[in-house]
């Protein structure tokens, strides 16, 4: 792997999605109409001005890097004497939390589920393997969401489940979020060890007398490793993404809950919103989700440059 043109490839990623993430925070709420002449003789009618719309979208820009420049902030919040650091502070690392239990959870047991679909895919039990990783990847996420809802509610203690004064009530968050990047890890390495099942050092391998379990362990999940390795970043982009979801759905007081609140919560009307927004709070989010899943980039560089020079 050449680092520098992943190093550059990944800068440039980066500067992108920051670009993206100003621009759609920032588009303009609201319609902006006024008298636009059709003409020199007729009058004038109702009509959307181009010119004042992307007038308000430099605005907004502007503005906000301004009072950053000068206030060294990303600036208030709905509440007078809560700044947007400080409401950072508060929620990030209960969502941090939710994210690296379930960035685990989905590696470990994906890994598992993948070895065993892979043993399995050929008997009996491969509806209890690929089946059931089919069958958890084709439901919608906000559907298991509901079905855990339901059962909490009827058949368990839904207080001490999703409530937020427990000191554990970021598992069940967790757990939900876990589910779905566990299934694709497990199909990614099915797939990976199907790939490389019947090569030659396979049947070199079962020839000198090794169970199935170390031919897998000491020679197909070696290779596996680098396909993992390079699918971290899209692993985690998946565990956030369903944490937004799950916050948002479970009432967890976490970053993902409190960004929707920031957007204006649940809307009642249809078509462009009028209702402020806070942009500084949202783009904070934002910063710190993108740092994430640098971070993980960033891992994924260094343990696949590390095995490539072991030859691995």
């Amino acid at each position: 792997m050449e680092l520098k043109k992943e190093s550059l490839k990944l800068s440039v990623s980066v500067i992108l999605a920051l670009i993206f993430t100003i621009l759609l925070i920032f588009f303009p709420r609201g319609g902006y109409y006024g008298e636009i002449p059709m003409n020199l003789e007729d009058g004038a009618f109702q009509g959307f001005q181009l010119s004042l719309f992307f007038e308000v979208y430099k605005s907004n820009i502007v503005q906000f890097f301004q009072h950053i420049w000068e206030h060294q902030s990303l600036g208030g919040t709905m509440f007078s004497q809560t700044s947007v650091e400080k409401e950072l502070i508060r929620y990030y690392p209960k969502s941090l939390l939710i994210i690296m239990i379930g960035f685990v959870v989905s590696i470990i047991f994906g890994v598992l589920k993948g070895i065993f679909d892979y043993r399995n895919t050929y008997t009996k039990k491969n509806l209890l393997g690929n089946g059931t990783t089919w069958l958890f990847q084709s439901i919608p996420d906000f559907f298991v969401v509901i079905i855990a809802f339901y059962l909490a509610f009827y058949y368990l203690p839904m207080g001490m489940i999703f409530s937020n004064k427990n000191w554990y009530s970021f598992a069940a968050p967790a757990l939900l979020v876990s589910i779905y990047p566990t299934m694709y890890v497990a199909r990614m390495t099915c797939v990976s060890l199907l790939n490389q099942d019947g090569q030659d050092y396979i049947r070199t391998a079962f020839a000198k007398g090794f169970k199935a379990r170390q031919v897998i362990n000491r020679h197909i999940m070696r290779n596996s490793a680098l396909d993992l390795i390079a699918h971290l970043p899209t692993i985690m982009m998946v565990v956030i993404s369903n944490m937004l979801m799950v916050e948002y759905l479970t009432g967890y007081a976490g970053a993902g809950n409190r960004m929707f609140v920031a957007l204006g919560g649940r809307q009642n009307t249809v078509g462009f919103g009028t209702s402020d927004i806070e942009a500084g709070l949202v783009f904070g989010f934002a910063l710190c989700f993108i740092a994430t899943v640098l971070v993980v980039h960033i891992v994924k560089m260094i343990m696949l440059t590390k095995l490539s020079q072991k030859g691995a």
